[in-house]
């Protein structure tokens, strides 16, 4: 049986109409500028042939930025084997994606954390999910950590700046959490445009990669499993996925949008049974806390 929110793709980029009304609604909320630092790192990245030490050399100007990156590195929940001790080294042993993906997170969570009301409750529901797909990602080969916890910190930023813009948002954040597309509807009542869309506009205007940023947008979608980059379906099933956990933790993971979440996400990331089980026992003791996690 066909469900009523489940609506097919009508195009992969957002109409640009929608993003007109997004950096309408963005212009109107407080939404910092990502540091040059950032910038300067992906035009690096994007680079033929990127520069190791230029990566290095970029981080290391920066001085707390470096040891919130080495704090991170080192989390336990991205399960190094040793130690890392100097930004050189984690270039060397992540590799520059995966290096520029942590610190791009260490970053926004600078420039977010500080969230106030309404946005506090949506801010802290993110880094939740954050660590959910950082635990995900790895029982899987098809996503790095680095990437999932970036992608865990954007996919619902927009609702960051909804928080910012929509009297009592904070309660329908969490009276609507089970069902993503009321959320959104509501949204749309009330600006025009729902968070994805102004997530998608916000991780472009940051020049995050474009597979990052259509994940964000298309993250609600049911019939995903169509969408021909094979990055995109990971993160979003990884997204859902974790979506689905946190209900359950609440108990109250019995709505039809999180059940069609779990079984599309379980078959794109082609979890076995052992996995899963050892996810909802995880979920069920409440193993998403920040002392588990990134804290």
């Amino acid at each position: 049986m066909t469900m009523p929110f489940q609506r097919p793709i009508a195009s992969l980029y957002p109409p640009k109409a929608a993003l007109e009304t997004a950096f309408q609604a963005v212009r109107k909320a407080r939404v910092p500028q990502i540091p040059d630092v950032v910038l300067a790192l992906r035009a690096e990245l994007n680079r033929s042939e990127p520069n190791v030490k230029v990566v290095a050399d970029l981080i290391a100007q920066d001085l707390a930025l470096a040891g919130q990156i080495l704090k991170k590195v080192n989390a336990p929940i991205f399960a190094r084997r040793a130690k890392i001790a100097s930004v050189q080294q984690a270039v060397m042993l992540l590799g520059i994606d995966q290096l520029v993906n942590l610190v791009t997170a260490a970053v926004i969570e600078r420039m977010l954390g500080d969230a106030k009301g309404s946005a506090r409750v949506v801010w802290e529901s993110i880094m939740e999910q954050a660590r959910v797909a950082t635990t995900i990602a790895g029982l899987v080969e098809c996503i790095s950590s680095e990437e999932a916890y970036l992608f865990g910190l954007m996919h619902d930023v927009g609702s960051l700046i909804f928080a910012d813009l929509l009297e009592n948002y904070g309660y329908e954040w969490v009276l609507r959490f089970g069902s993503p597309q009321s959320l959104m509807e509501h949204e749309r009542a009330a600006l025009g445009v729902d968070h994805a869309t102004v997530g998608f506009l916000l991780a472009s205007t940051w020049q995050l990669p474009e597979h990052l940023a259509l994940a964000i947008y298309h993250r609600h979608a049911f019939d995903y499993r169509g969408l021909e980059d094979s990055r995109v379906r990971s993160l979003i099933a990884v997204s859902q996925l974790g979506r689905y956990l946190i209900a359950l933790a609440l108990g109250n993971h019995e709505q039809p949008e999180l059940l069609t979440y779990r079984d599309h996400a379980r078959q794109e990331l082609a979890l076995d049974e052992d996995e899963w089980a050892a996810l909802c026992k995880q979920a069920q003791e409440g193993g998403w806390s920040p002392l588990n996690g990134m804290g």
